[in-house]
């Protein structure tokens, strides 16, 4: 079975025509994506104890430091909160699990959305190896499926 990390780069990778979903600062990469939960197949949901469901969004972050080398990149710890707000000025906490795999290391949480809803999301994330912290923010639409 592939492991969740594989399937969110590959599902990141199928939204190629997106501009990459990517902030930097310095030399810590923290990639994100928001995306409906139906596209992680059930199995891998199960394994990961994650809520699934046609008005479930998934969100994925995760740091990378670059290396020595040109494009040799190392995952980051990170501590990840922040919350979801939809356009009524609703607003939700949300809570990230962390979950570590070889090579990588990435922070999920799901939360519940209407269909084509935008959300804006406005986390906090610190570099846990440097005690740096920095502001993300971004706009998804998601859809039912």
């Amino acid at each position: 079975m592939a492991t969740l990390l594989r399937l969110l780069v590959l599902l990141t990778l199928a939204g190629s025509a997106q501009a990459e979903q990517v902030k930097r600062f310095g030399d810590l990469s923290v990639h994100y994506i928001a995306l409906n939960s139906t596209s992680v197949p059930a199995n891998v949901a199960a394994d990961y104890d994650l809520d699934r469901g046609e008005n479930v969004a998934l969100i994925n972050i995760a740091g990378r430091r670059e290396g020595g080398a040109p494009g040799d990149t190392t995952p980051v710890p990170l501590a990840v909160e922040g919350t979801v707000r939809n356009l009524l000025g609703q607003t939700i906490t949300l809570t990230f699990q962390e979950v570590r795999e070889p090579g990588a290391i990435y922070y999920l949480a799901t939360t519940r959305f209407t269909d084509r809803e935008a959300l804006r999301f406005e986390l906090t994330v610190e570099d846990l190896e440097r005690g740096q912290r920095h502001a993300l923010s971004f706009q998804k639409t998601l859809w039912a499926q």
